[in-house]
């Protein structure tokens, strides 16, 4: 029988709760609109597939990642090759999927897509008919998941919960619970931490929380793995309490938003912004530009962005009349860079 968990809203929860908060409008109400966003949402598609994967052992660099996203494969795929290629094609399915209700469908799509080619035909999109068991490094079982005949009804509450009862809490605290939920349950036999981390995201993109789709988590997940698999134990070791648990990993999306954030305020004269600005990819590597190397040439520049010196002119222009960059010196000798 599903049961949803037991969990303190500390004081140490509501701060993170109001950081990120913070984080999340700032980033949304930031001068600068990123006409760049794509460039965003790609990156953090590329780090959460990267993350997701390499937590069950698919290590492979955020270059390799990114060449595959790109099509650059060999013929015969390695184990984390596929894995990456998997994932990146469930997070277009998150994507999608933005206005929909949780369903068995939904979630059996997600499994089928997240191990295509890695199991068994009748493993893949099917709830377990066998007992499964989460082990360590040494082969040590660390938690027993429902027995099989349970399964079919706990995804029923599960579905139930998601669909009405996540709306009473905020959306971080609902992302987590089914995160939490799922992995517990454990109802397929393979797959199971990676669906659980797409659901956690799903759950954030359908209550309206990340809005532009430009930050992920699952990286963070990574870096901190034996944290997060001490949170998740401490839950399911003390009789479904997840206080610990989303203590984790509200700091998890902090953490995440606080990156994001950080970007986005780097770029130099963000501050002077007289109105809001999309800035294009060129023009926000300009801006990185001026901020490494000071002040540079047309023709420098001209050179590290590619283009003519007509066109380092073009893209300077909305620049210039924003007041984030200056001309220092003459038409012909002069050099550009931040204005200060």
């Amino acid at each position: 029988m599903f049961t949803a968990p037991l969990f303190k809203i500390t004081a140490h929860h509501i701060k993170l709760i109001d950081e990120i908060s913070t984080l999340k409008e700032r980033i949304q109400n930031s001068k600068i609109s990123v006409a760049w966003k794509p460039i965003l949402q790609r990156e953090a598609i590329l780090r959460s597939a990267m993350g997701s994967t390499a937590i069950e052992g698919y290590v492979l660099s955020m270059p390799e990642v990114e060449a595959l996203s790109n099509g650059k494969t060999t013929e015969r795929l390695n184990h984390s090759e596929t894995a990456v290629l998997n994932y990146l094609a469930a997070l277009k399915l998150v994507n999608k999927s933005q206005n929909i209700q949780l369903s068995h469908e939904f979630i059996k799509k997600l499994h089928s897509l997240t191990v295509h080619g890695m199991l068994k035909e009748t493993a893949i999109g099917n709830y377990r008919a066998v007992q499964n068991y989460v082990v360590n490094g040494y082969g040590q079982a660390m938690y027993i998941p429902p027995k099989p005949q349970d399964v079919q009804g706990l995804m029923d509450g599960l579905i139930r919960w998601g669909n009405i009862e996540s709306t009473e809490q905020v959306p971080v605290v609902s992302s987590a619970i089914l995160h939490y939920q799922f992995v517990s349950i454990h109802p397929f036999v393979d797959g199971n931490g990676r669906v659980a981390r797409l659901l956690g995201t799903w759950e954030l993109i359908r209550r309206k929380f990340d809005t532009q789709c430009i930050f992920a988590i699952d990286d963070l997940i990574y870096e901190h793995k034996s944290a997060y698999y001490a949170a998740l134990k401490s839950a399911q070791h003390s009789k479904n309490d997840i206080t610990h648990w989303l203590e984790y990993y509200l700091e998890i999306v902090a953490e995440s938003l606080d990156r994001e954030w950080r970007r986005i305020a780097s770029l130099p004269g963000t501050k002077k912004l007289k109105e809001a600005l999309e800035l294009t990819p060129k023009q926000e590597k300009a801006l990185k530009l001026f901020g490494a190397s000071g002040r540079v040439s047309a023709r420098e520049l001209a050179k590290t962005l590619k283009i003519s010196v007509q066109g380092v002119h073009f893209i300077l222009g909305p620049l210039i009349k924003a007041g984030m960059v200056k001309r220092f010196g003459g038409r012909k000798t002069g050099k550009f860079g931040t204005a200060r």
